[in-house]
């Protein structure tokens, strides 16, 4: 009866990563510098006693190391390809073979272990060609066990070769380093893994996308060990017919068309749209900084497909993913996409250290959709251009210029405004919304010097009711309800009196009247005329002579209003 149930046990199930273990040099992925040079070294007998392979997870390190055994060890060598036929090879292939001892450095990492390893060498090989040490994890070795090493691997016994593997290749001290062949194994490109997984879905007769394979070969980080694994678990989960779907969900990936609808949100500068693709994604459960990363990457991918015009070798990328890629990015310029790009990674760490992640997400991404609102440099210096020929215009009419003719209101006053000014130059009337009521050559060449000082500033002057320019003074004049741009001008008050008096002395100021035009500020002509009366009066002559309170008023911008005496002083 038990003999029974062992002939009907079935035979255990063996994982994809080692059931296409490699076992033989040209069956590595992607290590191509690292297998020609141990072939070439074999065809030539530069054997060396002591190799390093130092390099990520699942890229090859121990495979290649039993490879290189069994080229050593063949007998129809030592061949650059083992045959894998005869004794030795298949005991190598099932860890029976005496003089090849493969042992765990972290398991085996005291002096001790290395002791007893080091008294079982000292005789020639029994079996084999040559007796192969493979170290896996060699960096987990203790230091007193290194020290141990030394002397072996600098006279070590004959026809013994070690093989160091390790995953952290800045832990190994360089003493030992310094005595062994040192091979770097490189990360594999995506390609390579999404190729020999399409070779082993076609061995199990799997049926699967490439863009599946796409995912796997980008969960897997490079190690083609873990894209075995993922595989292998992708395929319980979907069985032999995976569907894309079914890999999003097993890999927790998240769904590719999210992305595009916040690129289409953020390039579209749809700011009302990214609260509600916000709560989708919060609703979904996915990581918040996770999901940013695969933002970061998928600008990357538009900047790719906008830019590179042969994407062979470059990415995973479908001609469909393609297309819907330069369709996301088609209104946009090669720079303005690298803009947003940029934005998104210096958003990166404020994402990752925020008390509230998704107040952050929400209020960055509402920033890069205003970035589409702003003009190019291109188009300001355009703008720049057309300003400065209009301004040239206006100072290539000074000679001819005369003065327009002055309202019975404003005789003797040189009072200049907008429409006399007009009519005078034979100008069409100006829009009142935006256009500076200018027109003197003096006022002209003064505001076009602010445009290239301040451009910022410059606009405000644009919206006075009228400038009069009398006794070299050029004074702007906003109405009561403008009266806000003119205190923004007066915070600049000392500015624009400096700029004023490099055209031969003038002086600038500005004030504010009703429309009825009776003045009811006027922030110079006030101080001066109460500083007359006070002074006049002989009231304030010494509080405005005091140093002290000279000082505080050129401070603070202040103003003697009155002079007031102290009780039972009657000197004040």
């Amino acid at each position: 009866m038990s003999n029974q149930l062992v002939d009907n046990r079935q035979p255990s199930y063996l994982v994809l990563a080692r059931k296409y273990r490699p076992k033989k040099f040209a069956e590595v992925v992607g290590q191509e510098a690292v297998v020609r040079t141990l072939q070439n070294a074999i065809k030539e007998n530069r054997i060396s006693h002591a190799y390093l392979f130092s390099g990520m997870r699942g890229v090859g390190k121990t495979t290649v190391a039993r490879i290189l055994a069994k080229a050593l060890n063949c007998q129809s060598g030592p061949a650059p390809e083992p045959c894998n036929q005869c004794d030795l090879c298949q005991a190598i292939n099932e860890d029976r073979l005496i003089d090849f001892i493969e042992i765990d450095g972290a398991s085996n990492r005291g002096i001790e272990d290395v002791k007893a390893l080091r008294d079982s060498i000292q005789y020639e090989p029994m079996h084999s060609r040559y007796r192969v040490i493979i170290i896996d994890e060699v960096h987990q070795l203790s230091r007193d066990a290194f020290n141990a090493l030394l002397k072996t691997l600098e006279e070590p016994p004959t026809r013994t070769i070690f093989i160091f593997a390790t995953t952290e290749f800045h832990k190994v001290p360089r003493t030992i380093i310094s005595r062994c062949q040192h091979f770097v194994f490189k990360r594999l490109a995506g390609d390579d893994i999404a190729g020999h997984l399409q070779y082993i879905a076609g061995q199990e007769g799997l049926t699967i996308s490439p863009y599946s394979l796409k995912l796997i070969a980008e969960a897997a980080d490079g190690s083609l060990r873990d894209a075995e694994t993922l595989l292998d678990q992708v395929i319980s989960f979907s069985g032999l017919q995976v569907k894309d779907k079914d890999t999003e969900e097993i890999l927790g990936v998240i769904d590719h068309q999210l992305f595009e609808k916040f690129s289409r949100a953020i390039i579209g500068g749809k700011d009302e749209q990214i609260f509600k693709l916000v709560e989708e994604l919060v609703s979904a459960g996915y990581d918040l900084k996770y999901f940013y990363n695969g933002l970061v990457e998928h600008f990357r991918q538009i900047l790719l497909a906008k830019i590179i015009k042969n994407h062979a070798g470059l990415n995973l990328m479908s001609e469909d993913e393609l297309n819907q890629l330069k369709d996301i990015g088609q209104s946009l310029q090669p720079e303005e996409i690298l803009r947003y790009l940029t934005l998104l990674q210096e958003g990166e760490a404020g994402l990752r250290y925020s008390a509230q992640p998704r107040i952050f997400l929400e209020a960055h991404l509402i920033k890069l959709c205003y970035l589409s609102r702003l003009k190019s440099i291109d188009k300001i210096l355009e703008e720049l251009q057309e300003l400065k020929k209009d301004l040239g215009k206006n100072e290539s009419q000074r000679t001819g210029y005369s003065a327009a003719p002055a309202r019975p209101a404003d005789k003797n006053r040189g009072t200049v405004r907008s429409s006399d000014f007009q009519k005078a130059n034979n100008q069409p009337p100006r829009p009142k919304n935006g256009v500076p009521v200018l027109g003197h050559p003096i006022v002209d060449e003064f505001y076009f010097r602010l445009m290239k000082d301040k451009p910022a500033l410059a606009p405000i002057l644009k919206v006075a009711s009228r400038v009069e320019v009398r006794d070299k003074t050029m004074k702007f004049i906003f109405s009561q309800d403008k009266k806000h741009f003119a205190v923004l001008i007066e915070q600049n008050q000392a500015y624009l009196n400096r700029l004023a008096s490099d055209f031969d002395g003038y002086q600038f100021e500005v004030r504010v009247e009703e429309e009825n035009q009776q003045t009811v500020y006027d922030k110079k002509i006030n101080f001066e005329k109460r500083k007359a009366a006070s002074v006049g009066n002989g009231e304030g002559r010494p509080a405005v002579a005091d140093p002290k309170v000279k000082t505080i008023l050129d401070n603070l911008r202040g103003q003697v209003i009155s002079v007031k005496k102290k009780a039972n002083d009657d000197k004040s």
